[in-house]
């Protein structure tokens, strides 16, 4: 809810993108490959953070690259938002857009989910899907791998094989369903509706 009440989604995508990784620059193609933002919607928002003093604007070679102003007076304060609230989430829902269709839920959880987003951690990451494979999802983490300069330790389960993991009470299924957890795709109504469904045996 944070996030929302203080940044438009195509500015925590921008936001997101930037400021987790503070001394890379993005030029504009990469900017919109990795957001998943249109080209007048990226360049707009890049504008205005430009104007705004808060990003930084270099042409290097034949491309021109941003990134964030470290001289900005609320750079500090700015970047620990991002990294609190939408950082690391932006960077999955980016990564894992793509495979909407065929996953029910995606979300953080364990030690990534109850400590900061800054942690040199790996990520934690479960998902339940229909059809997504280990390889179309492991071809896809490289690039959150290194926006994040983290790894991703992804979980990845069919609903069938999920459903049956409750019914049995596995205890890892069990502990994670317990713990505190950040919703990349979906959210708790989703996946409380698989585990009330398993629950029916349906």
């Amino acid at each position: 809810m944070i996030p929302s009440a203080l940044f438009t989604p195509a500015q925590q995508k921008l936001l997101g993108l930037l400021f987790m990784q503070v001394n890379d620059g993005f030029h504009l193609n990469e900017i919109m490959r990795l957001t998943g933002l249109g080209s007048a919607s990226a360049q707009r928002e890049l504008k205005r953070l430009h104007e705004s003093g808060l990003i930084l604007s270099e042409r290097i070679g034949n491309v021109r690259q941003f990134r964030p102003n470290k001289e900005s007076p609320v750079y500090e304060e700015l970047t620990s938002i991002v990294k609190k609230t939408f950082g690391l989430l932006s960077v999955l829902h980016s990564t894992l857009g793509p495979l909407r269709k065929s996953l029910n839920v995606a979300f953080v959880y364990g030690k990534t989910a109850r400590e900061s987003e800054a942690s040199p951690d790996a990520v934690e990451l479960l998902l339940i899907g229909e059809d997504t494979t280990y390889g179309e999802l492991l071809s896809r983490t490289p690039v959150a791998e290194r926006l994040l300069r983290r790894k991703i330790n992804p979980n990845l389960y069919s609903l069938p094989d999920f459903k049956r993991r409750v019914r049995e009470q596995q205890g890892f299924i069990l502990t994670v369903l317990e713990e505190r957890k950040i919703f990349v795709l979906g959210d708790e109504t989703d996946l409380d509706r698989i585990v009330q469904d398993a629950q029916a045996g349906i």
